[in-house]
């Protein structure tokens, strides 16, 4: 192997100089020249060639002919001079040539390796993580939207529907998909509009424009909603359809043209009912009334639609598609009579209109069993009507709150039959004015001298005097219990949304007026249906039914479910039931009693007229109910009726704003539910004596 040229020894010329190493590499003159010499040495004997050792020649140079002189050193031999190696030969510019057979093997093991890589990770998908990578796939996939459960039916006592929902459509659109509708040769021979049918989000609002009475421009820029230059998978176009138009609309076979079930709730008897009924919001749940009570009855249970979409929103037709149904919510039966409130609705409207008053309100109920027939007050809202304010769909039968006044003096009268301290035939002198012991005066509401008045008659001319005068016999606590017993100061347990429970203060928070004001229904609050239950006791015989206004439940399997009604309470015995049912008569006989104009032809009456005071607009007692409360037939009593006109401009009186009212209202209710007529008269007790 030829040394590296740094490490080539340098060339030496023929006197034995070293020459300097060339710094290219290459030979230099000098060397040039020993090698002429060598390869002439060579020629004539000299240096051996490359690879073998020199040789001395075998003739003796002239130098070393002669022998050296005796004494003196015999000079070295000369060294004879190296010969000049040959030049390395030049390093080639290129490296020199490798094995490609070896790169291709790395090569080889390389792809080898990559692919089992390839293979390992494949086998790992496919047989470990492949199940979970394709579950959350499918799961990406899914789309659940809920199924709304029908809402449960109100009925009134009868059957007769008063609430119900029926299915509607919101119309929903893909405006993605629906850039890619192409109408049918059918479709664009039928088009009879301007222009040509076209394709896409035009031809579309063209079609659908007519079926849901909107303009096709306006509808086609709906169809056309894009989001950051982007068309969106979802847009509402209209709501509330009829079935029957979603059903033309789907026959157009529109690519992205969809719907979701919803559904309206209606009221078919229309305002008949409908400050009871209440209302519901925009998401079908109950708002108000016993809608809002009933709510958990009447809704039911939502299902479920699971499916799978495609990436432009679309469905799958082959893919998941489960169900888990709606279960429609509970039918509830009223007690209230259609017939009935509609036309106790109808004679407060009426009662409004004729006497100039604010309100009117007329109660119905079934004296042995609580049951409510009619709740009404005038001016009762349609709860059709979504633009109705809520402050006006409430019920005053319940919310509003009036001193009984008159109405309240059959508690008084109870308590001293009740504890033996008078008889309906006790005799009393009454005058116009009667003065407490603790100086504090009342009147009647007329001027007149001393009077020999019953007890019966006392209550029959409703007189104040004398009504105080008899009653201050009771203590205080005694009157307050009795105002409790019959109802007031409490819910009436009907269960109506907003209903009042009145103002009955305890006896120790009388003052020294109030002490005896409450004996002729002052200084104590009451709404209508707690005044209506104190004469259904008196007519049950001294037994306080349960007020109710819901009969029954039936679940969606058809399980129906009675409301649970108590037997009552008893308050008075039947014996002091009895004579105040005589007594009260009395007030209906047309000889001198207050409620002469509450009779009902073919029918004995009981019941009691009512003036008392009410909250104005500013708070303060400067309003006025009139009012008449009673129950018929006196001599099986079957229904109560209460009738209570505020502020009326005609009369004040209960006997001439009321009572006519409730003759009519009784009347009509009496036939509707098929009650038999009196079979005999009345006997009520004497007035005077």
């Amino acid at each position: 192997m030829s040394p590296r040229p740094s490490e080539r020894p340098s060339a030496r010329t023929a006197s034995g100089a070293t020459t300097g190493r060339a710094t290219s590499g290459r030979p230099t003159a000098s060397t040039r020249a020993g090698s002429t010499t060598h390869r002439a040495r060579t020629a004539s004997g000299g240096l051996p060639t490359k690879g073998k050792p020199p040789t001395k020649s075998k003739t003796p140079t002239k130098s070393n002919a002669n022998p050296p002189r005796p004494g003196t050193r015999a000079a070295a031999p000369r060294r004879p001079a190296p010969a000049a190696r040959r030049p390395a030969p030049r390093p080639s510019r290129f490296r020199k040539a490798g094995r490609p057979e070896k790169r291709l093997r790395w090569v080889a093991a390389l792809v080898a390796l990559v692919l089992v890589a390839f293979v390992v990770r494949l086998g790992f998908v496919q047989l470990y993580d492949g199940p979970a990578l394709a579950a959350r796939g499918h799961d990406a996939r899914l789309v659940t939207t809920e199924q709304p459960a029908t809402r449960g039916q109100i009925t009134d006592t009868n059957g007769v529907v008063l609430a119900t929902s029926q299915t509607r459509y919101t119309l929903v659109a893909n405006p993605k998909n629906v850039a890619t509708f192409v109408p049918t040769d059918a479709q664009d021979a039928a088009y009879e509009g301007s222009g040509e049918l076209g394709t896409g989000a035009v031809a579309a609002a063209k079609l659908i424009a007519p079926l849901i009475h909107q303009d096709a421009s306006t509808l086609g820029a709906a169809l056309n909603a894009s989001s950051k230059g982007a068309l969106l998978q979802y847009k509402v176009l209209a709501k509330d359809l009829l079935p029957e138009t979603w059903r033309a609309i789907d026959a157009l076979g529109i690519t992205g043209i969809s719907s979701e079930q919803t559904s309206e709730r209606v009221y078919p008897a229309g305002a008949t009912g409908g400050n009871l009924l209440g209302y519901v919001d925009a998401s079908q749940q109950g708002a108000g009334g016993l809608e809002k009570v009933l709510d958990d009855e009447l809704s039911g249970t939502p299902g479920q639609e699971t499916y799978e979409r495609g990436v432009n929103g679309q469905r799958i037709p082959t893919g998941t598609d489960q169900d888990k149904a709606a279960v429609p919510g509970s039918d509830v039966a009223l007690t209230i009579d259609q017939d009935i409130q509609w036309y106790a609705q109808d004679a407060a409207d009426k009662a409004k209109k004729d006497t100039g008053a604010t309100w009117a309100v007329v109660v119905v109920q079934d004296v042995k069993t609580g049951a409510v027939y009619a709740l009404a007050n005038s001016g009762t809202a349609d709860p059709n009507d979504s633009s109705v304010p809520v402050s006006e769909r409430g019920s005053v039968a319940v919310e509003g709150t009036f001193e009984p006044g008159s109405t309240g003096k059959i508690i008084t009268m109870a308590g001293l039959l009740e504890s033996g301290l008078a008889k309906p035939t006790s005799q009393y002198k009454v005058g116009y004015t009667y003065e407490t012991p603790n100086g504090q005066v009342f009147h009647d509401s007329h001027e007149h001298g001393l009077e020999k008045l019953t007890l019966a008659g006392i209550l029959a001319e409703s007189s104040n005097s004398g009504t105080v005068q008899v009653g201050s016999k009771m203590t205080a606590q005694t009157q307050y219990d009795n105002m409790r017993a019959f109802g007031l100061g409490q819910h009436t347990g009907a269960g109506l949304p907003g209903e009042s429970t009145g103002i009955l203060r305890q006896p120790q928070d009388w003052d020294g007026r109030t002490r005896y004001a409450v004996l002729f229904g002052q200084g104590v609050s009451v709404n209508a249906l707690q005044v209506a239950g104190v004469y259904s006791t008196i007519a049950n015989g001294g037994v306080r039914p349960s007020t109710h206004v819901v009969k029954s439940v039936t679940a969606a399997d058809g399980t129906t479910t009675p409301t649970a009604v108590g037997s009552g309470k008893r308050v008075v015995s039947k014996k002091t039931a009895a004579q105040l049912t005589r007594m009260l008569e009395g007030v209906v006989k047309d000889d001198g009693g207050t409620g002469a104009k509450a009779t009902v032809p073919g029918y004995q009456v009981a019941g009691k007229t009512g003036t008392a005071e009410a909250a104005g607009s500013g708070g303060g007692l400067t309003s006025i109910v009139a009012s008449f409360v009673g129950f018929a037939p006196a001599d099986n009593p079957r229904l109560t009726v209460g009738v209570f006109v505020k502020d009326p401009k005609t009369s004040i009186f209960g006997g001439e704003t009321a009572a006519p009212v409730f003759s009519k209202v009784m009347g009509f209710a009496l036939h509707d539910l098929g009650v038999a007529p009196s079979s005999g008269s009345a006997k009520p007790y004497k007035p005077t004596w």
